[in-house]
């Protein structure tokens, strides 16, 4: 039976935080799904706790990959699934149903090329920030609005488009401005479907301005006034991922 989803997580010398990657996959109450795991050669003890799990659903890859995007690539190619996620290890999905209820979205709202909805990051298992866009302009700027650790892509969109390997840290961002550029149709979804761990390649002190330069670039290759539009997007994306407050939630 074809799965309708496919997960994918893609890691290196992560075995302090791929269990409970793992295991919010396999407690996930929708069970038509496949879990692509790919570890890039890594030298602690990573893989053997991927090993330790005897599960049908999972599929582990371990291959030398030029960088994390390659290794979400090569994930993405060996999947069967019709709809794919990615879900980075030491992130979790929000609740036990969230693939049941992207299930039921997915069936409700036909024919997009993909579906994303809202974030929370937590620093040591603390919520500190969300992150909900809800007013989308249907052109390149919404390429900013969307979360990408929760995005579910149709597998014709998965499949053609593929993440452009000469960036190594924010080809995610080339890759949804590529898709709106190409006129592929996105659904926001308003729930909260992920939680993501701060802290990751982008976030440390040696890769700022590696990822200060990338941005760049891609913000040249798709907006004529590329230096304004990146100054506005960084300063709109601050004050749009607000501090987490209960009393306001």
């Amino acid at each position: 039976m074809i799965p309708f989803f496919s997960i994918i997580t893609v890691t290196k010398n992560t075995e302090e935080k791929i269990d409970k990657t793992i295991q919010s996959v396999l407690s996930q109450s929708y069970k038509n799904f496949e879990y692509i795991i790919v570890d890039g050669h890594s030298k602690d003890g990573t893989l053997n706790k991927i090993k330790k799990y005897k599960n049908s659903k999972i599929k582990i890859f371990s291959r030398r990959d030029k960088n994390f995007y390659e290794g979400l690539n090569f994930g993405i190619k060996k999947s069967k699934g019709r709809y794919i996620s990615i879900l980075n290890s030491g992130d979790l999905y929000f609740s036990h149903s969230i693939l049941k209820k992207m299930n039921a979205y997915i069936l409700k709202y036909k024919n997009y090329g993909l579906y994303f909805s809202n974030l929370f990051f937590t620093d040591k298992g603390k919520i500190k920030r969300i992150w909900i866009y809800k007013n989308f302009l249907h052109n390149l700027n919404d390429a900013f609005k969307i979360a990408h650790p929760t995005i579910f892509f149709s597998q014709q969109v998965a499949h053609k488009f593929k993440y452009n390997m000469k960036y190594s840290i924010s080809s995610d961002l080339d890759l949804i401005l590529k898709l709106i550029k190409k006129k592929i149709t996105y659904k926001h979804l308003n729930f909260f479907s992920v939680i993501m761990e701060t802290g990751g390649m982008s976030s440390f002190r040696g890769n700022f301005f590696k990822k200060l330069n990338e941005d760049l670039k891609i913000h040249k290759s798709y907006f004529k006034y590329y230096l304004l539009n990146f100054i506005f997007q960084k300063f709109s994306k601050i004050k749009t991922i607000s501090i987490f407050n209960k009393k306001n939630f």
